[in-house]
């Protein structure tokens, strides 16, 4: 309950990076077959909480795109984590996502709006990290901390997109027989305190500034990166 809490105030804030926190340590608590569903179930439950605010900032289309794309990525980092080394491809991934950290923190920006072809590579390379590692908001993050993007779109459009992914992911394990009673009780339990954190995470957001936002995101991504091949 108290890392549901947590990684609530860390989705509130910055719309990403609660699965970073959940992901690992609830498979060290649980079965993996009951920590994986649960995770999901807990990330829809925070989605839903900050979805109608964000739905009124989002750019509608950029989502679609995001989406569509990041259904093949989910696939073939599903079928990488099947037949590659674990260990080996979140080293991988991880070693990217520091890599376009780093390119951004020295200031290599993107030129120009957004494009059709920017977001759909950004949610194809999401959909591999997530299918591959279960994290997947570092490169549409970082796509976006590369424009001129205000942090209010970019963390309304993470929240819709991780709405759009966690709720068909919701319903792929729901089929398969993977959300069980106790992973439901489970999830009950944890929703009240997760949506106190969300609570308290979107209270910090508003009060802060644009530089604050990006430091935040910043430091999640590189904890990501980090802490990626360890989880």
């Amino acid at each position: 309950m108290a890392l549901a809490a947590f990684a609530g105030v860390l989705r509130g804030f910055s719309g990403f990076g609660s699965a970073m926190i959940l992901a690992p340590t609830l498979s060290a608590l649980f079965p993996i077959t009951e920590a994986v569903p649960l995770v999901i179930l807990l990330e829809v439950a925070l989605s839903f909480q900050l979805l109608p605010a964000a739905m009124r900032l989002v750019e509608r289309r950029e989502i679609v795109v995001l989406s569509a794309a990041a259904v093949p990525g989910l696939l073939a980092g599903a079928a990488l984590l099947a037949v590659a080394p674990t260990r080996a491809l979140r080293l991988g991934i991880s070693t990217i996502i520091l890599l376009f950290l780093v390119l951004i923190l020295l200031r290599v920006r993107r030129s120009g709006p957004k494009t059709t072809v920017g977001l759909g590579a950004a949610g194809v390379l999401s959909g591999v990290a997530n299918g591959a590692s279960g994290v997947g908001g570092p490169p549409i993050v970082l796509y976006y901390l590369a424009g001129d993007d205000r942090s209010a779109a970019l963390r309304a459009t993470v929240i819709c997109y991780f709405f759009v992914i966690d709720a068909t992911s919701a319903g792929i394990y729901g089929a398969q027989g993977f959300v069980t009673r106790e992973v439901l009780m489970l999830t009950l339990l944890c929703v009240p305190l997760s949506i106190g954190g969300v609570w308290l995470g979107s209270r910090l957001f508003d009060k802060a500034s644009e530089q604050t936002y990006r430091r935040v995101a910043y430091g999640l991504i590189a904890a990501v990166a980090v802490l990626g091949p360890f989880l």
